[in-house]
């Protein structure tokens, strides 16, 4: 079948073990990065080239077979002779345009020839319609092939050589049941849009993280579970219901993972379906796993802890009613107008709370300024614009667009960007509820003694409008413990536990629960004997707490008289405030991140001054070490395009970003010596790894201080956060005023665990020996330059770990700002003998757990 005029074509098919892929439309070629979908730009669905097209068919790039063209159209899968699949795919979110302004002319299972038409589409209408008309070529199996010689930077025809693929296989087969052993989950797929290529991409990169078979089944047709393609084939829609078939080591923690997963929509949004009273399978469908509450029989759940502190309580659940919006407007120019007034009520509302927030406000403050910034996006503007210049109104078009740009960010790896999600959500009901006449918190108006928020997600103004003494916890199936609703609870003092699945979901209203911050659980119906001990708990507790607090703000010595310095991590402006509150005796950490990660473009010099001069400002005089910006791995900008890397963990990370884009560096480091008073500000460069990266960023430093006219000096550190630049504390001491051992980085070096592995997050533990032995060896290093060595990871905060570090030299400990009273408390009852055996004793010893037996039996109120 050729539907069209004779093409320039690759004359001859190349030898089976390489495949030459033409170009199946004309355009300009570009980098997957360039996309503005992380799926694609991360390579999640797999390798391959862009092309924004100016022709109007999709044309096959080789001989093969039709796998499988999407319901809307807008995207197939070809395989190739040689087994490659290659997934063609129009435009950035046109799965939303149901199939609207595409023709397909083939089916699937259809044999097709290189040139033939496989969509037409209508170019003018998706460039209006469209997110992006830029369409990806991938090869979507990646096991066993190999994209080379790639086309990019330039313009091409359509059936021009565009890639080669290296590799063979032989034809997938159809996988074989399920073995008794293995175990089997049934979700509903609750997204709008069913399966596409996004959240096929998801799940496949989710899935492959488990050495065993995964299947999923929907229909009667059975797809692995880690294949794009055979997951994209299944032709699952909104509301099917999915069984995973999973077999293998732990195949039922990574069924019941994968089926949370699919429950809460693969990084896109979901929308709620009826469930049918009966399957197929006779398997009761359910979005997850649940277990089922009954009163008298206690049952433990955990998450993530958020903010530590425990309580007794009942469940209030936080219900999400769906708001049906009209998508056609009353006209544009109405809809323009209310949009508008809208978010002009909104913005003075957020300026308002910032304006009364109470004294120990920082954190509200500094989550209210996040939110008028994101009010104040234009792209985000203007995308809502677009809509409503289409017909849409004003509702539909912002909620639209802020859920939209939420999914994108939940598709990505990092965890933080992807609880930024939240605040979207947010801002979507504030403006909607404005445009609606509803009111935009669902947190009821008068709530019970004792009151338990239970929610899917709580938003940060749902939080933010309620005193601290009306609610006792929350607990949530979603977010993360560095959320904006997390940070909001830490700083009202409200214990919480977050990222407890859909089975928090499931706590009837008004259970008795008992919540437990410090660990991350929350019990349900427990005993009365259970939540007798918690309060006695508690009270004493609050008593030790007080007296901590009282003598927090006095210097830190160990019994016999050693300084330890106890100073705080920050995270952003707000949170100085209650680092100095708390009795920290400085900053040995600001993470400069916040500023740099939620926006388009970078800051300038005037706004970092203005950020890093109010936190030197709230901390009183006291030092405050600013860490240069640590980008790059787990923490891409979008505003900063860093080439793809197999293993970014290892790759473009933290001084080696800033060496590469030395103006970014500049107008940072700046900004840091225009703060005031001279001097009050330190600099602490991460991932060094060798004495030739301190020296490169100290040559700017120098330079930037006299060409502003400063001599007074300023102290440059570096972070110890790779084995090798602990081993080789001695010379970079030579070069560095002070070491500090982020030891959150320096654990996932040393024992080879991913930071981001949930499966391996228990070894993940920075008391391990061989984590104490670098420790032990930077100090030695750093004495023999007499320089004082801190530790700023997270053993820091944790008080187990204080004796152990005192003991092998640390003179700084920099903690989350909320232990620091306790934390010195403990550390005036050691002394630095004891200390200093007891490590010695734990350098010996072959693992992490035994080494906390040894601090737990040494010290046992720990």
């Amino acid at each position: 079948m050729n539907n069209g005029p004779p093409l320039k074509l690759v004359s001859a098919l190349p030898p089976p073990a390489t495949l030459t892929l033409a170009s199946p439309l004309s355009g300009w070629a570009a980098r997957l990065e360039e996309v503005p979908d992380p799926a694609f730009a991360q390579r999640l669905a797999g390798d391959g080239v862009v092309v924004d097209p100016t022709s109007t068919e999709l044309r096959a790039p080789c001989d093969g077979v039709v796998v499988s063209i999407h319901a809307s159209r807008h995207a197939c899968t070809v395989r190739a002779e040689t087994g490659a699949e290659i997934l063609l795919h129009i435009g950035i979110d046109t799965v939303e345009l149901r199939g609207e302004g595409f023709t397909a002319h083939v089916q699937p299972g259809q044999r097709v020839r290189a040139g033939d038409v496989l969509i037409g589409f209508d170019l003018d209408l998706l460039a209006r319609k469209a997110r992006s008309l830029q369409t990806v070529m991938l090869v979507v199996n990646p096991d066993g092939y190999t994209v080379t010689e790639r086309v990019e930077g330039r313009s091409v025809c359509v059936g021009e050589p565009l890639f080669s693929v290296s590799g063979n296989a032989s034809a997938p087969t159809t996988p074989e049941p399920a073995e008794e052993s293995g175990a089997t989950r049934q979700v509903r797929l609750l997204i709008a849009h069913g399966l596409h290529a996004r959240p096929a991409a998801a799940f496949a990169q989710r899935a492959r993280l488990h050495a065993g078979v995964v299947r999923v089944l929907c229909q009667g047709r059975t797809a692995n579970g880690k294949s794009v393609s055979a997951l994209m084939g299944l032709g699952a829609t909104h509301g099917d219901l999915l069984t995973l078939q999973v077999e293998g080591d732990a195949a039922e923690r990574v069924a019941q993972e994968l089926a949370e997963w699919v429950a809460s929509g693969l990084g896109d949004p979901t929308s709620p379906v009826a469930e049918p009273v009966a399957t197929a399978h006779g398997v009761k469908p359910m979005p997850v796993a649940v277990p089922i509450f009954q009163p008298g029989k206690e049952l433990l759940l955990e998450g993530v802890v958020a903010s530590p502190g425990s309580v007794v309580g009942r469940a209030v659940r936080v219900v999400d009613l769906p708001v049906d919006l009209p998508e056609q407007g009353q006209g544009v120019a109405r809809e323009e107008q209310r949009l508008t007034e809208a978010l002009a009520r909104v913005r003075r509302e957020l300026e308002e709370s910032m304006a009364g927030a109470p004294g120990n406000g920082g954190a509200r403050v500094e989550i209210f300024r996040a939110h008028l910034a994101l009010l104040e996006d234009p792209e985000l503007t203007e995308a809502a614009g677009k809509e409503v210049t289409a017909g849409r109104s004003a509702a539909w078009a912002w909620r639209t667009v802020m859920e939209r740009q939420a999914a994108v960010l939940l598709g990505l790896e990092d965890a933080r960007l992807a609880e930024r999600a939240g605040d979207l959500h947010d801002l979507a009901r504030r403006v909607v509820a404005v445009l609606t006449g509803e009111t935009s918190s669902r947190v009821p108006p008068v709530l019970p003694p004792e009151a338990i928020l239970v929610a899917d997600e709580l938003l940060p103004s749902e939080l933010a409008s309620l005193e601290p003494h009306r609610i006792a916890g929350i607990c949530t199936a979603r977010g993360g413990p560095t959320s904006h609703v997390a940070i909001l609870a830490a700083g009202m003092g409200i214990p919480a536990v977050v990222a407890m699945g859909n089975q928090a979901l499931a706590i009837p209203e008004g259970a008795p629960l008992v919540l437990d911050g410090d660990r991350g659980e929350v019990r349900v119906f427990p005993s009365e004997e259970t939540r007798e001990a918690t309060r006695r708990a508690m009270t004493a507790r609050a008593a030790h707490r007080r007296a901590h607090l009282a003598t927090a703000h006095e210097d830190c010595r160990t019994a016999d008289g050693v300084r330890i310095e106890v100073v705080a991590n920050l995270g952003r402006p707000g949170e100085a405030v209650t680092a100095r509150d708390k009795g920290a005796e400085g900053c040995g950490l600001l993470r400069t991140e916040f500023l740099f990660l939620e926006r388009v473009r970078a800051p300038t010099e005037d706004e970092q001054l203005a950020r890093y001069q109010e936190i030197a400002d709230a901390m009183g005089g006291r030092h405050v070490v600013i860490r240069t910006l640590d980008v790059g791995g787990d923490k891409p900008l979008a505003y900063l395009p860093l080439p793809h890397e197999d293993n970014p963990v290892l790759g473009l990370r933290g001084v080696r970003v800033s060496l590469r884009e030395p103006e970014l560096l500049r107008t940072q480091l700046r900004a840091i010596l225009r703060v005031r008073p001279a001097g009050v500000c330190r600099i602490m460069v991460p991932m060094v790894t060798t004495r030739a990266e301190l020296r490169a960023v100290r040559a700017l430093v120098d330079a930037e201080r006299q060409a502003l006219g400063i001599s007074t000096p300023v102290l440059l550190g570096a972070m110890v956060e790779v084995p090798a630049a602990a081993v080789l504390a001695d010379q970079l001491a030579a070069d560095a005023d002070f070491l500090s051992i982020g030891t959150n980085d320096l654990t996932q070096y040393v024992l080879a665990v991913d930071r981001g592995n949930p499966h391996l997050a228990a070894r993940l533990d920075g008391l391990h020996p061989g984590v104490l032995r670098l420790v032990a060896k930077t100090v030695e290093g750093a004495r023999l330059r007499g320089r004082p060595v801190a530790v700023c990871g997270g053993v820091a905060s944790e008080p187990r770990a204080a004796p152990l570090l005192i003991g092998l030299g640390v003179t700084e400990l920099s903690a989350t700002p909320a232990v620091v009273p306790d934390l010195k408390a403990f550390i005036r009852t050691l002394s630095l003998p004891r200390c200093e055996q007891v490590a010695r004793e734990a350098l010996k010893l072959e693992s992490a757990e035994a080494v906390r037996a040894l601090v737990s039996s040494t010290w046992p109120g720990l």
